[in-house]
């Protein structure tokens, strides 16, 4: 199944993911005060520039650019009927959604990493402080697990890691399984990133108390960079798109009758 990934496409992502986290390096030209750390100014913490907030926003189409539509064009091809003869319906469906998931999970994983990580190159690796590092606001409202960012930032920053790339994952997922139901190729690719899209717009219009946020393209952030957060906003929008690509998943096979 792996020879069947479009390379074109998942370079095309990697390149996409890493000039928009690259984008956001340009500040360690600027001078960086002393109390500033990897942990302060990486990409998902970074509050004072606009490449996070693109990242973020197009991390669906990032995420679904190598295997998204891959079931729908070898579909179209008439390529699932000779994989019927070796293999049953579960297990192409299963294939096609892991190596969807699977690329979609690495293509975010690996810009965040380096991100990540280019920052320890420059900058020291302190704890951040409550006093001292009060210019980003990060409290209980703009992050979760709040306590933990001073304490053990490190794997703060690491739990956000893998939270956006779990996104990535699931977009990735959530396209695969609805392009069964879409004709066109192109709006079945962007389909993540219009519900992405319309999430963003609905959280502006239909608030949640305290102005918490139900968007990806807010929480995904270890810093919220314009509304509030909670753990269980987070993760019941976390739950409903996992009930979405199972539903995509079950109904898959009977589309077509796979």
């Amino acid at each position: 199944m792996w020879l069947r990934l479009p390379k074109k496409s998942l370079f095309l992502a990697i390149i996409l993911g890493l000039v928009l986290a690259g984008c956001q390096l340009l500040q360690l030209r600027n001078p960086i005060p002393a109390i500033e750390s990897p942990y302060t100014r990486w990409l998902a913490v970074d509050p004072f520039n606009f490449s996070p907030i693109i990242f973020f926003l197009l991390l669906p189409l990032i995420a679904s650019l190598p295997a998204g539509i891959l079931l729908k064009a070898d579909h179209d091809r008439g390529l699932l009927n000779q994989l019927r003869l070796h293999w049953s319906q579960r297990k192409i469906l299963v294939n096609y959604f892991s190596l969807a998931f699977i690329t979609g999970f690495l293509v975010i994983l690996l810009p965040l990493v380096l991100n990540f990580i280019t920052y320890f190159l420059f900058l020291p690796n302190i704890q951040p402080d409550n006093l001292l590092n009060i210019n980003i606001l990060l409290t209980n409202l703009t992050t979760m697990f709040a306590p933990y960012y001073y304490s053990h930032a490190f794997f703060h920053a690491f739990f956000y890691l893998l939270f956006a790339s779990l996104w990535g994952g699931l977009f990735a997922v959530f396209v695969s399984g609805l392009s069964l139901w879409i004709k066109n190729r192109f709006v079945a690719f962007s389909a993540s990133l219009i519900v992405q899209i319309a999430v963003f717009v609905l959280n502006n219009l239909i608030r949640l108390p305290n102005l918490v946020s139900y968007s990806p393209a807010d929480f995904l952030h270890e810093l919220s960079p314009m509304t509030n957060v909670s753990l269980e906003a987070s993760f019941s929008a976390t739950l409903i798109m996992l009930v979405c690509c199972g539903i995509l998943f079950w109904k898959g096979g009977r589309r077509f009758d796979l």
